[in-house]
């Protein structure tokens, strides 16, 4: 297998055209959300906007714009929030955000989509460690730029298909070695984990930052994120369109 990095809807895009699956990676806090949720048995239906998400038949909308919660909205895109909520199994949540749900829109058309990030890389790796063919992880980046947190998140992800075997490119490498030697307490410091400090998340920091706290598999069908089943056959086309908290990490 090969594995390759990318950024942004761009990069999600070209992901898509060349009939890759596509890992979309948005570390604070869009992966994490869907993580949490779909650990929780709940479906998640990613949607770019906020009428969209007001159109969608749900049981809950979240969201988030600038980090804070859409108004009028169940919750915001708050990882903590929702364990907090005790949304039940089985429900729907329609999800928009500023940058995660806007890639996920962008890879539409690759055979296999799904959302990871530091809570579930190893069970990530571990259900596309057989796959054949290209593996593209894309960082999301926060409104067209780079972010550390999905690069070092993406890395972790890489990292980990590459002890496995997978082949990586030039670019692959590169957010693999920021991975393996920056380590994790930095990200406390990122303009976005700033934003969300501001903003009274914290708590969602130690929830996004903790690796493997939600060993699940969110992969899009129909339009809507579950859990990838052990043992399931991926898709060979296009798809529609116990959290560590409180505590820094010290590796």
């Amino acid at each position: 297998m090969r594995v390759g990095y990318a950024g942004g809807e761009r990069g999600a895009r070209e992901a898509a055209r060349r009939g890759a699956a596509v890992v979309v990676v948005d570390a604070l806090r869009a992966s994490a959300t869907i993580a949490v949720l779909v650990a929780l048995g709940v479906r998640v239906m990613p949607v770019a906007t906020v009428s969209e998400a007001l159109a969608t038949e749900a049981d809950y909308r979240a969201g988030e714009r600038g980090g804070e919660k859409v108004p009028g909205f169940d919750f915001g895109n708050s990882p903590v929030e929702i364990l907090e909520a005790g949304v039940g199994a089985g429900s729907t949540v329609a999800l928009t955000t500023t940058n995660g749900t806007r890639v996920i829109r962008a890879a539409s058309g690759a055979p296999d989509i799904f959302a990871g990030c530091f809570v579930n890389a190893s069970a990530m790796a571990e259900a596309l460690r057989s796959r054949s063919g290209e593996v593209i992880v894309v960082g999301c980046g926060w409104r067209g730029h780079r972010a550390a947190e999905d690069e070092r998140a993406a890395g972790s992800i890489i990292a980990r298909l590459v002890e496995a075997g997978a082949i990586p490119d030039v670019r692959a490498q590169k957010v693999m070695r920021g991975y393996r030697e920056r380590p994790l307490r930095t990200l406390y410091g990122t303009s976005a984990a700033r934003r969300l400090l501001s903003l009274g998340y914290d708590r969602d920091l130690d929830v996004c930052f903790a690796e493997d706290s939600f060993p699940v598999v969110p992969v899009l069908v129909d339009g809507a994120f579950v859990a990838l089943r052990k043992g399931a056959k991926m898709s060979s086309g296009a798809l529609p369109h116990n959290a560590r908290s409180g505590r820094r990490i010290s590796s």
